[in-house]
């Protein structure tokens, strides 16, 4: 439970670490690039709006000019005589007036007495005199009046334009209608919540506000200083530009809100989070891929290295066990020699005893004999092991396979016993000696009987053949009657710590190192199923004789 609390935490970290170095990076990125695009449709929304206010005061600019140059031609072609006919007036307003921009034509002389009029309030103005007017005075100093947008008595907003001819003999004057005036500021409106409108010096309306604006506000009279060119503000959620027209009398404003421009950018910004989860989601779901494979790398080699431990571990126990198997034959060794050399005293004083007196002298003769027998045996099993016990030091002699072989199934022949299994031997009776490691061959044969041996199961068969090959090789054969081996195994059973057998039943070296022992020997080691069932084990050695 712990080693699982372990992993996990791991994972967490590693998975936490990768979700920071794409997230953090990513969101940063997204915001910076929001900054930038909001910034930019504020630009260009600022260039726009200047755009748009120079092309309006051009507009406004060009009306008034053209209804004072109008004016101007109409006293430089009409002297006074004329124009002051009320009839030649009402045909001269018919001609000019096609486009309906002008609401009536006043001819005034130069004492302020009105000669002719043509409009539709007629009645109301017949007899005014205008000559103590701002605006008169205005004219016959300057030559021409543009007014600011009034009510008059008509009670209608109005503003005039008048002109003096150039002996300032009489004043020609013309109401301009400002509803067609108004209609030029009409296209001068950016998103729905933009304005555009003029005022004059002291800040009242000339034109109506698009959103219903009737005065100006606190930040908007600030912007009255006269100044050259557009002047371009940014209050809050509002883009204001001011530009000065008809001289420096009326101001134009054009007005823009921010959140009427965003929506490109909103748009803009779904596409981008769309683009970056998108993206992010594949790099998380990659980096939790790279960790779950991190993990279980990294659980592998945990694993090998305990099983590594282990099989070290395994390793100097059997280490230990030859050198205490060594080190017991050594010492049975002098008993058995006093035991031999015993036994050998009394069949020799036995001969001298009289048979009379002794009785059962036969049975004595015999179990001298057998104890011999039994010592010699000892003797052989102790030279055995401390044989197989110096296997580590590479030492070639004259090798009689058969015999070898035969000496290493008496190490397990008891065991099979046990177990019920039997083990042909098919030995080729020509087999040549040959020079070989012998201890190390006989480790390598008893890794083989042993595996054959755990293969097969109550009553199973062991069957070792040995024989001549053509190619001046001897040829050993390992076979047994168990399952076999599955065939994804079969590439890999030479491989160090391969095992099929239960855990803590094999340490996966066996094989490894028979395979070594072979290979150094010049020799080679391949395994294979058998059509009639189990496996076999063949070994091909060359023979090599003494030089």
């Amino acid at each position: 439970m712990e080693l699982s609390n372990y992993y996990t935490k791991i994972w967490l970290r590693l998975s936490g670490a990768f979700c920071l170095l794409i997230t953090v990076p990513m969101v940063i990125l997204a915001l910076v690039t929001f900054s930038n695009l909001k910034d930019a449709v504020i630009d260009k929304t600022e260039l726009s709006i200047g755009r748009l206010i120079e092309h309006k005061k051009d507009v406004v600019s060009l009306f008034l000019e053209e209804k004072e140059d109008l004016l101007k031609i109409l006293v430089g072609m009409y002297p006074i005589d004329f124009l002051g006919n009320q009839e030649n007036l009402n045909t001269l307003f018919k001609a000019v007036n096609q486009a309906g921009s002008i609401v009536d034509l006043h001819v005034i002389d130069s004492s302020g007495s009105q000669l002719a009029y043509v409009g539709p309030y007629a009645k109301s103005i017949t007899g005014k005199n205008y000559f103590d007017a701002p605006w008169f005075q205005e004219v016959l100093i300057n030559g021409s009046h543009v007014s600011d947008v009034f009510l008059g008595f008509r009670k209608v907003p109005h503003f005039v334009v008048a002109v003096t001819d150039p002996l300032k003999s009489y004043v020609l004057r013309a109401t301009i209608n400002s509803e067609t005036f108004n209609k030029l500021l009409l296209s001068a409106q950016i998103g729905p919540s933009g304005d555009s409108f003029i005022v004059n010096r002291e800040g009242t309306l000339q034109t109506p506000s698009s959103q219903g604006q009737k005065e100006l506000t606190v930040h908007d009279k600030t912007l009255l200083e006269h100044h050259e060119g557009t002047a371009i503000t940014k209050t809050g959620e509002t883009i204001t530009a001011t530009r000065w027209v008809k001289d420096g009398q009326w101001c134009l404003f054009v007005k823009a809100r921010i959140e009427d421009s965003l929506g490109p950018f909103y748009q803009n910004r779904r596409n981008i989070i769309s683009v970056i989860a998108a993206t992010g989601i594949s790099f998380l779901v990659l980096a939790i891929l790279f960790s779950n494979y991190f993990l279980r790398r990294l659980e592998l080699y945990d694993r090998k290295r305990a099983e590594l431990g282990g099989t070290m571990v395994q390793m100097e126990k059997m280490a230990t066990v030859g050198r205490m198997a060594a080190g017991i034959a050594h010492e049975i060794n002098n008993p058995l020699q006093m035991i031999t050399n015993q036994a050998g005293w009394i069949g020799e004083l036995l001969p001298d005893e009289d048979p009379a007196l002794v009785k059962n002298m036969d049975e004595y003769v015999k179990s001298v004999e057998q104890i011999k027998h039994h010592v010699r045996r000892a003797g052989t099993i102790t030279h055995r092991l401390l044989g197989f016990s110096r296997k580590i030091a590479s030492e070639k002699q004259n090798v009689q396979f058969n015999d070898l072989i035969e000496e290493t199934i008496s190490f397990v022949e008891t065991e099979a016993g046990y177990n019920n299994i039997s083990i042909i031997r098919h030995y080729a009776e020509d087999l040549p000696t040959t020079m070989a490691d012998g201890p190390q061959l006989q480790q390598v044969f008893l890794n083989l009987i042993n595996n054959a041996i755990d293969a097969v199961d109550q009553g199973g068969i062991i069957e070792i053949t040995t024989a001549t090959g053509t190619s001046n090789d001897i040829i050993l054969e390992f076979a047994d009657s168990g399952p076999g081996i599955k065939p994804e195994n079969l590439k890999q059973i030479f491989d160090p710590f391969f095992t099929t057998k239960d855990p803590g039943k094999g340490t996966g070296l066996g094989l490894y190192i028979s395979y070594d022992i072979v290979q150094k020997l010049g020799g080679s080691i391949k395994v294979e199923n058998r059509k009639s069932g189990g496996a076999v084990f063949a070994i091909v050695l060359p023979v090599i004789k003494q030089g």
